[in-house]
């Protein structure tokens, strides 16, 4: 992702109930029928920036989602919200 630390905890507020399990991972319940307890586990670990163009610079980071239990549906919803909580605008 093209996101920097402090970016990406403003927008994982907006993911769900996420909470703090480690310096760079977080834990959220998954929600929903049948979600049988499951959870998504994110972890963040930065990467080198890129440089676009010798004046357009953009952090990186790679971020992975793991989920531990919990039904098809669950997860996918999950996803859903996390997507829309990273959405940017443009124009």
């Amino acid at each position: 992702m093209s996101v920097s630390r402090a970016e990406f905890l403003a927008s994982l507020e907006h993911a769900g109930r996420v909470s703090q399990t480690s310096g760079d991972q977080w834990v959220c319940p998954l929600e929903g029928a049948n979600s049988a307890d499951g959870q998504a586990v994110i972890t963040f670990s930065p990467a080198a920036s890129v440089r676009l163009g010798g004046l357009l610079e953009l952090p990186r980071a790679r971020v992975t989602i793991r989920f531990d239990g919990g039904s098809a549906q669950a997860r996918a919803s999950f996803l859903r919200r996390f997507e829309i909580a990273f959405q940017r605008g443009g124009g």
